[in-house]
């Protein structure tokens, strides 16, 4: 779990052959597990990388995430535009984050965050989250990754 803390804004990792910074660390805590999540990077590009606990570990999940208006996403219902989602889980957790807060909609320093998580009818991982109640919900795809695919290739200067 140490590495939660070790990835602060600054840090660069390697990951997908690609050396990405760390621009935002959000980390969360709900009822059972603590779990952080970072936006990464790379000067062209940024992707989210989360890390949680599993079974044998952490669990590393790459993520492409965007905003989607109520008409295009519909949590009660469990739509994504035209496509059915299957929820598996649904909760609220305690989150801190630092770093480059603008680049997520509704981010404070501290605060709660909304998820839910599905599957598809192709057994894609979807998860939706917000940061507010009046944020915008942010959707994410699971890219697979696993931990040895990351690699800490710098930490942040104090």
């Amino acid at each position: 779990m140490a590495l939660l803390h070790q990835l602060s804004p600054g840090t660069q990792v390697g990951m997908h052959e690609t050396r990405w910074t760390v621009r935002t660390r959000l980390l969360a805590c709900d009822d059972v597990d603590e779990w952080g999540e970072y936006l990464l990077g790379n000067g062209r590009a940024g992707m989210w990388l989360a890390l949680e606990p599993g079974p044998d570990g952490l669990r590393a999940s790459s993520w492409v995430r965007q905003p989607f208006t109520a008409d295009e996403y519909d949590p009660a219902r469990g739509r994504l535009r035209d496509t059915a989602l299957t929820e598996t889980a649904r909760g609220r957790a305690a989150y801190r984050a630092d770093g480059d807060l603008g680049v997520v909609p509704g981010a404070a320093a501290r605060g709660h965050l909304h998820y839910v998580e599905y599957r598809t009818d192709s057994g894609v991982h979807v998860a939706a989250e917000r940061l507010a109640l009046d944020a915008p919900w942010l959707i994410g795809v699971d890219c697979m990754l696993t931990m040895t695919d990351l690699r800490l290739l710098s930490k942040a200067s104090p």
